[in-house]
């Protein structure tokens, strides 16, 4: 493995104990280390660069790693032999895309808002026909609790529309509090196999027909709930009209929470 032999060299007389004996076989660019070099969970390096000397970004940066800078931010760290970084410089964030990353800035928990960044590469590579194999595991290994989830919603455009609609009609609430919102962002995120979003996209009866097809699909693996959520005062009036059409069938129960302007409702079907 090219990246981690260039690695050993930088590091190996300062950490020398890190590399004996050691299969290396994930690596994490982050900032969360005591050290600059660490080793996580038996077998995963954490190279956290705030921490490294201005000798050793010299070397990282000519010898191991390509460095790509967006809002003075880390957002990449990769092999410079790989033809990925090419990739990813080719697919950054522009435009539309810079102008949401900018909205989500201070409004998502940093690891999320990472993800975000990562999200829309990703989606740029898609849209110009790119194999994004790699570039979707990248971010499921490195965000493995909703990573996978982001991103599609990402790809999806849900960020575009839905999120941002979201946090404009919570911040319109008396008592807003961001960590409410970042909470729900994550709780849809997390839960996205189970959630079918209520939005004017889409007729009722597609709605409706979503609604009963993931029903389906989920009794059988017993999953046990669905999830729907939408946002405005007409989607809140079709999702309570779906639900309605459940109120006489024993199989299922449905709870609800609509905020008190009613623009905003989250319901959970338990089956």
């Amino acid at each position: 493995m090219k990246i981690l032999d260039n690695l050993k060299k930088i590091f190996e007389t300062k950490f020398r104990d890190i590399f004996t004996g050691n299969t290396i076989t994930l690596f994490d660019f982050s900032r969360n280390t005591e050290n600059v070099i660490e080793l996580k969970e038996g077998n995963k390096l954490a190279i956290d660069i705030s921490k490294a000397t201005e000798e050793e970004k010299k070397k990282l940066k000519e010898e191991v790693l390509d460095l790509i800078v967006q809002d003075q931010d880390q957002v990449f760290l990769m092999d410079k032999s790989s033809q990925k970084t090419e990739r990813i410089k080719g697919n950054l964030p522009t435009g539309e895309d810079e102008t949401l990353l900018k909205f989500y800035k201070d409004k998502l928990d940093p690891e999320m808002y990472k993800a975000l960044e990562v999200s829309f590469v990703v989606r740029n590579a898609f849209n110009t026909g790119e194999d994004i194999v790699e570039l979707k595991r990248d971010i499921a290994n490195r965000f493995p609790t909703f990573g996978n989830n982001l991103c599609n919603l990402v790809t999806g455009g849900y960020f575009d529309n839905h999120f941002k609609d979201l946090y404009n009609s919570m911040i319109d609430d008396e008592i807003f509090d961001i960590n409410s919102y970042q909470k729900k962002v994550k709780n849809i995120v997390c839960s996205l196999p189970y959630t079918v979003f209520i939005t004017r996209f889409k007729s009722y009866d597609e709605l409706s027909g979503e609604v009963r097809f993931k029903l389906s699909n989920l009794k059988k693996y017993g999953a046990g709930r669905l999830l729907l959520h939408g946002i405005g005062r007409e989607n809140v009036n079709t999702s309570n009209s779906i639900l309605d059409e459940y109120k006489d069938d024993g199989t299922v129960t449905v709870q609800k929470e609509i905020n008190p302007k009613k623009t905003i409702i989250t319901a959970t079907l338990n089956f």
